[in-house]
């Protein structure tokens, strides 16, 4: 089997395991919800539609879903020692941090857009560029599961994973959420050109992050 049959292998079990116990996804898309709701509520109908505090909420929102998420996919294959036969097949690592990427990419992307959906329809968001904000919205979440997986698969084996996880990608996800928040806002303003050179950035952080994930992984799990 090709590595990238093994990882489709390992993200279609994910996806079917997620299905037959979507609490991970229930987290995520009850706590997106809440934190866009509050944010409404904090800051006010007026200071909440303007398209820079909207966008970093929802982007922070997002982040948090996807440590939720991931973290709740590690602790499944832990609890029934699933990861130590992925990791005992040939080209197993490599596998099991591509596939833990795009399961978590599929995942994110449901509940990014069920969020983007209630956070325009709740704070009645004017978009200008509806094109180039789907090409950021994209590009900003599949940006996030390469390091978050990255930094879960270091901590696999940490007894305070939980704590260790978000303390150590969140500082590494800076970038990611500040290009995410400016090209959202820019394309929600009508600023074409910077929406596209902040995706195009994202683009790039998660080419660099993917390639060390593969990089790093097979040693950090020996």
């Amino acid at each position: 089997m090709s590595p990238f049959g093994r990882a489709l292998l390992v993200a279609t079990r994910e996806l079917f395991a997620e299905r037959a116990h979507p609490d991970g996804l229930a987290a995520a898309l009850t706590f997106t919800g809440m934190l866009v709701l509050l944010e409404s509520l904090a800051f006010g109908p007026g200071r909440a539609k303007a398209s820079d505090v909207a966008s970093g909420v929802y982007w922070i929102a997002v982040l948090f879903a996807a440590v939720l998420i991931s973290a709740r996919s590690f602790d499944r294959d832990l609890e029934d020692d699933a990861i130590d036969g992925v990791i005992a097949l040939p080209g197993g690592r490599d596998a099991l941090y591509a596939g833990k990427v795009l399961a978590l990419g599929a995942i994110l992307l449901i509940v990014a857009a069920a969020a983007g959906v209630f956070s325009i329809f709740l704070l009645d968001l004017d978009i200008a560029l509806g094109g180039h904000l789907l090409v950021v919205a994209l590009l900003g979440v599949i940006a996030l599961p390469p390091v978050v997986v990255l930094v879960s698969v270091i901590a696999l084996r940490v007894s305070a994973r939980v704590a260790v996880v978000p303390i150590l990608s969140f500082p590494m996800l800076v970038p990611q959420l500040v290009a995410a928040t400016q090209g959202t806002a820019a394309a929600l303003t009508g600023d074409g050109p910077a929406a596209l050179a902040w995706a195009g950035l994202l683009a790039a952080f998660t080419f660099v992050y993917a390639v060390l994930g593969l990089t790093i992984v097979p040693a950090a799990i020996e």
